[in-house]
């Protein structure tokens, strides 16, 4: 298990220590997986009521009426951008201010750098803003884009979801009723696999690869998104995989939430099987973690502290999911 604020204790002799996060979100792609992530995620910030959090959903895409298949939108959605129907619906949902960029693809490292730039109002005294970015997209040129943000920042939470896509003969070209019958088996049994991995920088080391350090991504072949317009996947994909993917995320963030860190690098999982297979971060850390905080004495108060009531409601939270 990585502790986040282990690496905020020292140099803290002079100024407030660091004793709480403020996580600011920023989440690109709101299709399958990114979709039925915001739910998950939006209900997980209301139930963490009293831990200081933000999410920023950026996708351009508008909802179509094949998106209703497999992606968490309705009939009345068609036509209106995905970032901004999931923005609404869920804050309004919950009572959360969900910001939303849908004025075009993320192509470039400084439109990413753009989405974090609004923290500054969210600075208090002994807390710190720990950047998490979550890619929720289905092409590599974008992935390239977050990695190359992962290299050039020197603090952050890279979280990346991707799903293998179904097998369809020849590219889809291919009539159905033509299908081999090893082509046929092979279709059925692909779209399920996926995996979630988590990259950690903190103070400009590197603590966990993203996910270019455990797959490769295939940055030669990448086509920017706004360039491929009007071009239909050639390999759909699965709504329990989109969903299983969306679960991962959310396993993670949960746990930053709760404990304040990153308990999984990699996850590996089958949604026909709902089988996962992790990877854990004690297992994969480079280099040397900071030595634990030590323990602080409380402070003699006569009213009850905000740390007390954020622990009983973040108790509640968990008994009531349970």
């Amino acid at each position: 298990m990585i502790k986040l604020l282990d690496f905020h204790q020292e140099g803290v002799k002079y100024q407030s220590p660091v004793n709480r996060i403020f996580y600011y979100i920023v989440m690109i792609g709101c299709g399958g997986n990114g979709g039925y992530a915001v739910q998950r995620i939006t209900k997980m910030l209301h139930a963490f009521g009293n831990v200081g959090s933000f999410l920023m959903l950026a996708d351009p895409d508008t909802v179509e009426e094949k998106n209703l298949l497999r992606q968490p939108f309705i009939q009345s959605d068609i036509g209106k951008k995905k970032a901004d129907v999931l923005a609404k619906r869920y804050g309004a949902t919950y009572g959360l201010k969900i910001g939303s960029y849908s004025d075009g693809y993320i192509e470039s490292v400084e439109q990413l750098e753009g989405l974090f730039s609004h923290t500054d109002y969210k600075h208090a005294s002994g807390q710190y803003i720990q950047k998490v970015l979550i890619g929720a997209v289905d092409n590599d040129f974008s992935r390239k884009i977050m990695n190359d943000y992962f290299n050039k920042t020197d603090d952050l939470i890279y979280i990346d979801a991707g799903i293998e896509g179904v097998f369809l003969p020849e590219n889809g070209t291919k009539p159905e009723e033509s299908w081999t019958s090893e082509e046929r088996q092979e279709h059925l049994e692909s779209g399920y696999s996926g995996q979630v991995v988590v990259g950690v920088k903190k103070n400009g080391n590197l603590v966990l690869k993203p996910l270019d350090g455990v797959y490769s991504i295939d940055a030669k072949d990448a086509i920017p998104p706004s360039h491929s317009c009007g071009l239909e996947p050639y390999q759909p994909q699965r709504m329990i995989a989109n969903e299983m993917a969306a679960f991962q995320i959310t396993t993670v963030v949960n746990e930053l939430f709760a404990t304040n860190s990153v308990y999984v690098h990699v996850l590996n999982f089958n949604a026909r099987a709902g089988s996962c297979r992790p990877i854990f971060a004690e297992d994969a850390v480079i280099g040397d973690l900071p030595a634990p905080a030590a323990a602080s004495e409380p402070e003699e108060s006569d009213d009850d502290s905000d740390d007390d009531l954020l622990d009983e409601d973040e108790n509640e939270a968990l008994e009531d999911d349970n």
